[in-house]
């Protein structure tokens, strides 16, 4: 996977992208960052942005200097398809499924925005997706760029060591959209907590329900929207 990130802050990056396993993997090649500073396209004294027509707040990133940006930009390194993403709240919010998705491509522009965003028009001729990282608003889109390439690039077969536990991700628990049961490690007694009895009983098919049945409470109580995903799906509707 090749990503390319067009930002104002090139310095934030590889960022969290760096370290641990995805850093491993950006070290071994697994993916490629490719970081554009949008202030080299500059125009008009240096500016980057301009005021809203019809008014308002803020300041918009220029068409003219994106456009640039984006137009220096190599050909697509295979004959793939190259996907536009743009950090927005608007957006669709990402998804286990999404960045799945994601994970199998080989070309990715993430375009991070600043200020009160971009010209509408760029979205329009470059055919930008536009992803949402949460409902809430960031100062700009460079932690939700840095949240979108960790959540796929884990999902890259080896960068995980244990495939196994992407089985049992939030959201995957036994195929069905349910957040992740409790975990526990040693001391088996800590303070006046205890570790399950059942998670010491060596009785895998019962640990297996033990633990189905905590990700069905946890995700009824802390997620009734996917609760519901959950209903739907074990009802067959």
């Amino acid at each position: 996977m090749h990503v390319t990130i067009l930002t104002l802050f090139p310095n934030v990056f590889p960022g969290s992208l760096g370290v641990s396993l995805i850093g491993k993997a950006l070290e071994e090649g697994v993916f490629t960052l490719d970081i554009v500073d949008l202030k080299k396209f500059s125009i008009k004294g240096g500016r980057v942005d301009g005021p809203p027509c019809g008014g308002g707040c803020g300041m918009l990133l220029s068409p003219e200097v994106l456009e640039a940006a984006l137009a220096s930009l190599p050909s697509p390194i295979s004959s793939g398809e190259r996907k536009f993403i743009y950090p927005s709240p608007r957006g669709e919010l990402l998804s286990q499924k999404i960045a799945y998705n994601l994970s199998k491509l080989q070309d990715i522009v993430i375009l991070c925005g600043r200020y009160e965003g971009i010209d509408a028009r760029i979205l329009e001729k470059y055919s930008f997706v536009e992803m949402s990282v949460g409902d809430y608003v960031l100062m700009g889109g460079e932690v939700a760029a840095m949240a979108l390439i960790e959540a796929s690039v884990r999902l890259i077969p080896g960068v995980v060591g244990a495939p196994d536990s992407l089985r049992e991700d939030s959201f995957v628990v036994s195929s069905a959209p349910l957040l992740e049961y409790p975990q526990y490690t040693h001391p088996v007694q800590w303070n006046e907590y205890s570790v399950p009895p059942v998670l010491l009983s060596g009785h895998h098919e019962a640990i297996h329900q033990w633990r189905l049945a905590e990700a069905r409470t946890i995700t009824r109580t802390q997620r009734p929207d996917l609760w519901n995903q959950y209903v739907a799906r074990a009802l067959g509707e």
